[in-house]
Order: C-alpha cells, then sequence, then structure tokens
C-alpha cells in the first residue's frame, strides 16, 4: 500500500532528523518527540509482521528498542524533574535535586553513546528490508489486522472497571491502534480520538505519576537520601499516590462513553 510506505518514509525523515541533532540542542520535548516516532514505526513493524510471518519483526526493530528504551530513562527523570520544580519546593530538596541532576547526566551520556556509535547505517538497512512488505499489503488484510486490534481496545473498554494492571496494556493499545489507523490512511482521527480526549490523557498521566512514585520509593527505601529530605520524598510520593487513586476513579468513569 502507498499510504503504508508514504508513512514510513515520514517516520524515517523524522527519526533521523531527531538523531543528527546536536546534543546540546536536544531539549525534553526532543526525547518525547523521539519516542513519539518509534512508537509509530513499532505499531508499523506489527503490521507487516501481520502480514509476512517471514518478517523478523523483533530481530528489525531490536536498534530502535534500544533508543526507545535508553530515551525513556531520560524522559522518565525529566518529567519527574518538571512535575517537583512545578508542585512541590523542589529548591528545598537540593540533596534529592542534586541526586536526580547526575542521575540524569548519567543517562544522557548512555543515550549519545547509543546514537553516535554507527546507528545511522544499521537503522537504514532496516528501512529496507520493511519496504518490500508494505508494498504487498491489501486493504483486506489491513482491515482484518485492525478488526482484531480493536476486538481487543473494546473488550477492556465494555468492562465496569479495569484492575490498575490493565491500565498500561489499555493506553499501549489505544496508542497503537491510533498509529496503526492513520498510518493506514484512513483518516485523520479515528472515532475515540474525535468524541473522547480525556482517555488518553488521564492514562498517560496515570502512567507518569506511576513511574515517579516507584522512582521515589527506590530511593527513600535506598536510604541514600539524608532522612530529613528522605521524610520530604515520603510526603511527596504520598501526594503522586493520591492523585493516582482519584486518575484510577476517573479512568473508569470515562470507561461508559469510550468507544472505538
Amino acid at each position: 500500500m502507498k499510504a503504508l510506505k508514504k508513512y514510513l518514509k515520514k517516520r524515517k525523515c523524522t527519526i533521523s532528523f531527531l538523531l543528527e541533532k546536536q546534543q546540546q540542542s536536544y531539549t525534553p520535548d526532543t526525547f518525547h518527540a523521539l519516542r513519539v516516532e518509534i512508537k509509530k514505526l513499532n505499531a508499523l513493524f506489527n503490521l507487516a509482521n501481520y502480514y509476512s510471518k517471514g518478517f523478523k519483526k523483533k530481530k528489525t526493530f531490536k536498534p530502535f528498542k534500544r533508543i526507545f528504551r535508553q530515551a525513556g530513562k531520560v524522559r522518565e527523570l525529566q518529567v519527574e524533574e518538571s512535575l517537583l520544580e512545578e508542585y512541590f519546593a523542589f529548591n528545598l530538596l537540593p540533596e534529592y535535586k542534586d541526586h536526580l541532576k547526575k542521575l540524569l547526566t548519567r543517562e544522557l551520556k548512555v543515550f549519545f553513546l547509543i546514537t553516535n556509535n554507527g546507528l545511522s547505517q544499521t537503522l537504514k538497512k532496516k528501512y529496507r528490508k520493511i519496504v518490500p512488505l508494505l508494498a504487498k499489503t491489501s486493504k483486506k488484510k489491513a482491515n482484518r489486522y485492525m478488526d482484531k486490534k480493536r476486538t481487543k481496545i473494546e473488550k477492556l473498554l465494555r468492562q465496569n472497571a479495569l484492575k490498575s494492571k490493565q491500565i498500561h496494556p489499555l493506553r499501549k493499545r489505544l496508542k497503537e491502534y491510533e498509529y496503526s489507523y492513520k498510518s493506514l490512511n484512513y483518516g485523520k482521527q479515528n472515532k475515540l480520538t474525535r468524541s473522547n480526549l480525556i482517555l488518553p490523557e488521564l492514562l498517560g498521566e496515570w502512567h507518569d505519576n506511576r513511574i515517579i512514585i516507584k522512582h521515589l520509593k527506590k530511593v527513600i527505601d535506598s536510604g541514600e537520601i539524608n532522612p530529613n529530605e528522605s521524610a520530604q520524598l515520603e510526603n511527596i510520593k504520598a501526594s503522586f499516590t493520591f492523585e493516582n487513586e482519584l486518575l484510577f476513579h476517573k479512568i473508569n468513569a470515562t470507561l461508559p462513553c469510550s468507544r472505538l
């Protein structure tokens, strides 16, 4: 399908542009954009994997997955730093602020080591492998694939209440469905996005808070931070936990009006 080849070309150009930026010009938005583009590419690879048993998706996606994960480590620390600065007196936590800064510097160093190690040529080879598969894709097969994806999502949406462990899988499935929908050129937006903008936002907020809660718990349990700051971090963790409980109830409240 021409639409899929065009979509792949756009992802290729955008990812290359982001990876070729100078280190000093990278911002939190750059890391976010890079992760979104790789998610779109992953959705496209899953589509190709459905059409061709000969396509080795896991092997083909491996270098992209490595970038995605490392960019995620950087992104999580950036989000935590941003939220703590916005909602809490972060300057009153000098030791933890310094701790976050050191962690971020370390993860940034690893990220740029990965992306500067002859990665461009490796990625170009991966792109070439998938083009022939996309060209053979039929609209009939694409519709069948999307029907399967939609069925799994609607099964979750039909529940009266999600369990906490089901929230992240729902978020991932919605994102992949949205990216696949756009790659097939079915339209600018799917029905869920048009009729219910709030659910994806709630899922995203819940996920970000969960990451911060886990990280704060890890730091507090390690005993590396002085007792005074550790006690403040415990209070901050409790605030994020309470907010996530509210988000959890809001997410379940939106399910009855959320349909694809």
